[in-house]
């Protein structure tokens, strides 16, 4: 698989980038990143050593493309391709693509599995779905005319759109990969203009929007495979929940079921942000230090947690944080981090955050939805022991009145300490009904609906919202 290396004058920049090309795929390609240089005084700036070692750490003989800022930033890109082996170098590309739209478009293509040349074209063609979109000039797709003369054989299948801001970058990218593994030749057609469904600049420059028809065309091999798969999609909404009663509520799943009123408090927890950084040989004794103390303090939380769970709860909630306990109090994965930073001289919070993503992917690689979803139990110990190594603990949910909570999701180990008669419900725009915090809700007595895409941005603190257990939805008043 192509991976992918940006190359900013900002840390910040660049992470925000990496961070919003991370939520198009999950489990796809890797990307890397090397930003600023280390300069207190002045951070912003490029370091073509950064650069060579950002690519080395995500080299594949399948390719590592390189997107870049700024013209210095190009200098050290190329730079960096005279400092690595020359065999590896034959497997580097450098792309002028804007950097977001071209990240964006090249993580998708990349985490389908398409070629080094594919990916730097999809990433070369992202500024086309703006201009499109602003009705400057761009190449028109191809008539569905044209495309049944080209492809006589073809079978298609027909879906309306009904997704509130249409088929935009997530549900694409959703589409984009479940097409890629068929074996067949696929266009995708509304009102008589056709695209490449699995190029994520194609289904922008389409503009589908809430309403549209869109009609897939598929022939050869695997051509009704290939439909199958969409139309499974489409039922799901391409990976969104969408309410067909109203435009101002938002579907879900509610556990358990009842109906609430009240004022809205939406939780936004800071995140902890690290810079990724090398170190010297000399430092490596002292990153690993820190990384055992940063999990002993997340061991002790974990531990206190437990015990406070079978207080509030039962023995069967206290066992959820007895396990997280089990797996960060592990050998074997000590030795691993620790190995990552004395091999490949990175900080701390990097080994941490590499080592317990990769758990993440196997998890969510798993067929089994109950399994699958023990992801967010080790984005919980990830959260919490980078909190201890950035300086940024996770903060307690403090709630002094009755309200509803709205939350993108919230790990397991928030939900300890939450109390129905103040929490009356909770809404994520994203988790999962089978979760350890939906879990935890059933438990607390507090309804939550899971999956309610767009609840945060349509809402707003105070607002008085509406659980409606009939229809699980979320109702703004």
């Amino acid at each position: 698989m192509v991976n992918l290396v940006v190359v900013s004058h900002s840390a910040l920049l660049a992470q925000g980038v990496a961070e919003l090309a991370q939520q198009m795929t999950q489990g796809g390609c890797q990307l890397a990143v090397a930003a600023g240089v280390d300069d207190l005084d002045h951070p912003i700036g490029t370091d073509a050593i950064k650069v060579m070692e950002a690519i080395e750490s995500v080299y594949s003989p399948s390719g590592v493309l390189v997107l870049m800022d700024l013209g210095s930033a190009l200098l050290s890109a190329e730079t960096a391709l005279e400092l690595l082996d020359p065999e590896r170098v034959k497997n580097v590309q450098l792309c002028a693509a804007p950097l977001v739209e071209g990240t964006l478009a090249a993580v998708v293509a990349a985490s389908s599995g398409a070629s080094l040349d594919e990916v730097c074209a999809e990433a070369m063609g992202a500024m086309a779905a703006k201009a499109a979109q602003l009705g400057e000039s761009v190449s028109p797709p191809a008539r569905s005319d044209e495309m049944a003369k080209a492809a006589p054989d073809a079978q298609s299948v027909s879906w309306v759109v009904r997704n509130p801001n249409g088929l935009h970058v997530r549900p694409a990218a959703k589409l984009v990969e479940v097409l890629a593994p068929f074996a067949a030749d696929l266009l995708l057609e509304k009102n008589g203009q056709c695209v490449n469904p699995r190029s994520l600049n194609q289904l922008a420059i389409l503009q589908v929007r809430k309403g549209d028809t869109i009609r897939l065309l598929a022939s050869g091999e695997q051509a009704g495979e290939a439909l199958d798969a969409f139309m499974q999609l489409a039922h799901q909404h391409f990976g969104e929940s969408v309410t067909t009663a109203s435009d101002s509520g938002f579907t879900g799943i509610m556990v358990p079921r009842r109906t609430i009123t009240a004022p809205i408090l939406q939780w936004l927890p800071a995140i902890p942000v690290f810079l990724p950084r090398t170190i010297n040989a000399e430092n490596i004794a002292n990153e690993q230090l820190r990384l055992h103390q940063a999990l002993a303090h997340t061991l002790a939380d974990l531990q206190q947690l437990a015990r406070q769970a079978e207080q509030q709860i039962g023995a069967q909630a206290a066992d959820i944080f007895t396990a997280h306990a089990m797996l960060i109090d592990d050998e074997e994965l000590y030795r691993s981090m620790d190995k990552r930073i004395e091999q490949q001289q990175i900080c701390a919070e990097s080994a941490l955050q590499d080592e317990l993503m990769a758990m993440v992917a196997d998890y969510q690689a798993l067929n089994d939805d109950y399994l699958r979803v023990r992801e967010l139990d080790i984005r919980d110990i990830l959260n919490r022991s980078l909190g201890h190594l950035t300086g940024l603990p996770p903060v307690a949910i403090s709630v002094d009145s009755e309200i509803l909570l709205l939350a993108e999701e919230l790990f397991p180990s928030q939900m300890i300490g939450l109390n129905h008669q103040q929490v009356k419900g909770i809404c994520l725009s994203h988790g999962h009904i089978l979760s350890h915090s939906a879990i935890l809700a059933t438990e607390l007595d507090i309804p939550m609906l899971v999956g309610a895409t767009g609840c945060l941005e349509a809402s707003r603190n105070g607002q008085t919202a509406l659980l409606d257990t009939a229809t699980g939805a979320l109702k703004l008043q």
